[in-house]
């Protein structure tokens, strides 16, 4: 491996460790209240690295600030009124899209799509980052929440080294060049693995079965996986290599919440059909 390439394989490993002691930390025993906190910042990192890779340079301070100021009422109501608040929510964005349209003209072409830019941002990065909160609420809620933690890194661990000691075919190269077919599946069978032992380990208890727990991690695992295509499609559409620069080794912090932004809801659905 060439001294560049090892370079930036071990600030991802040091940048990864450094964010997973914490956040190990905080899932084990902090309180659901502390939890929402961490949740709604990583909503609005997220939400600014949207905003700031799609709608530059046009993006207006103003509109920023409003865009985050509504992304942060979804965690919050999840928190406060669970899944009903995170309706409402949902609800709520779309009036508040409008009303700032009504406040703030033009009333052209122009306007509209930046508002469903917006709006877009807010039901794929503000929502879905929510449903740790209602994941978390659960009974066996932190078991869940480590469950769905443990298939996408075992899941991203599997994919990149599969795929560079066997990776020949191209999984869908105009969207994301490194990504191989070998990878993907490499990735698929350590999540169904890894997350299948830690469910039989920790979450027997919820009643979930051996084949339901080896179902709900390859399923975890392919939304995982097409999450992380559809950011790498809206990079590419963008004309960005990274959502941002802030984490090194990295990029963004979306590049790496990426995965699990459609993970948490899935996992979700079905932890609570168990409840």
């Amino acid at each position: 491996m060439a001294d560049g390439q090892w370079s930036s394989h071990a600030k991802r490993w040091v940048t990864g460790l450094a964010l997973a002691v914490p956040l190990v930390l905080l899932l084990a025993y902090g309180p659901l209240w502390l939890w929402t906190v961490v949740v709604t910042a990583a909503a609005l990192v997220g939400l600014w690295e949207y905003e700031t890779m799609i709608q530059r340079p046009a993006l207006t301070r103003w509109e920023l600030v409003f865009s985050l100021a509504v992304g942060a009422v979804f965690p919050l109501a999840a928190w406060i009124h669970g899944v009903a608040g995170l309706g409402v929510s949902a609800v709520a964005a779309v009036f508040a899209t409008w009303a700032k349209q009504l406040a703030h003209p033009p009333l052209n072409r122009d306007a509209l799509q930046r508002a469903l830019i917006s709006l877009s941002g807010w039901l794929y990065v503000a929502m879905p980052t929510s449903f740790v909160l209602l994941l978390g609420a659960l009974p066996h809620g932190r078991e869940w929440v480590f469950f769905v933690l443990f298939v996408i890194v075992f899941g991203d661990v599997g994919a990149y080294y599969t795929g560079k000691t066997m990776g020949r075919r191209k999984l869908y190269e105009a969207v994301s060049p490194k990504k191989t077919v070998e990878g993907a599946l490499g990735g698929l069978m350590a999540s169904a693995v890894m997350g299948t032992a830690f469910g039989i380990t920790f979450l027997r208890d919820t009643g979930a079965s051996v084949p339901a727990l080896l179902m709900v991690s390859i399923l975890t695992e392919l939304v995982a996986q097409a999450g992380d295509l559809m950011e790498s499609l809206l990079k590419r559409m963008a004309g960005c290599k990274d959502s941002s620069a802030l984490l090194p080794g990295h990029g963004g912090l979306l590049d790496r919440l990426d995965s699990l932004l459609f993970a948490f809801p899935t996992v979700w659905m079905y932890a609570q059909g168990l409840n």
